[in-house]
């Protein structure tokens, strides 16, 4: 009984190490799976009153942001929205200036995909290769009356983290036109 007992116990003891093992395994797994973002913003806080017309917001991701995803690809922009607009697009640019993004790398109108008061995502059709150089992802609406479309935090602003291109033809950022410090909702999924 007793030569029972111990078998017993050391086949418990095997058992325990081989699930402990595919724990440690499994987890290791996930942790590969798990999602990576660009992201210069903190969890969603507010929004800015915007004006009736048209507004494109963006947040530009520098080259030494994006240069530890090189050669990986931007699959999905992930967004806040607050009241739905009347239309909205996703853009993602090129390098371009301190004074503005470079040249459109992909844009989709997601209007009627949009869900208010939420944080949305969109899959680009055609995912975005990461070469290194920066990246500016961005969210195009048009308000039919005054709203807070845009989803911010409550900062303090990062570098690059809340750019606004409005009627007046440039881009800026908004702590330049408001002085609020701040950061735009908008993320960028990163895929091998």
């Amino acid at each position: 009984m007793a030569y029972f007992c111990k078998k017993t116990v050391q086949n418990m003891k095997k058992y325990h190490i081989l699930a402990l093992l595919s724990a440690v395994l499994l987890f290791g797994a996930c942790e590969k799976d798990k999602e990576s973002f660009l992201q210069l913003d903190g969890e969603n806080s507010t929004g800015p009153l915007l004006e009736v017309g048209q507004h494109e917001t963006a947040v530009r991701f520098s080259s030494s942001l994006t240069g530890r995803y090189n050669g990986k690809k931007l699959t999905a922009v992930r967004w806040y929205t607050g009241p739905r607009a009347v239309s909205t697009t996703v853009k993602v640019y090129g390098p371009g200036s301190n004074n503005g993004p470079g040249t459109v790398l992909y844009t989709k109108d997601v209007s009627s995909s949009v869900r208010p008061f939420s944080w949305n995502e969109h899959v680009l059709d055609t995912p975005v290769s990461i070469t290194g150089e920066e990246l500016w992802l961005g969210i195009a609406f048009t308000h039919g009356e005054t709203g807070q479309t845009i989803g911010c935090d409550a900062g303090p602003n990062k570098s690059g983290g809340d750019w606004l291109f409005t009627a007046d033809g440039q881009w800026r950022t908004y702590i330049q036109r408001t002085g609020e410090s701040v950061n735009w909702n908008i993320r960028g999924r990163v895929e091998d």
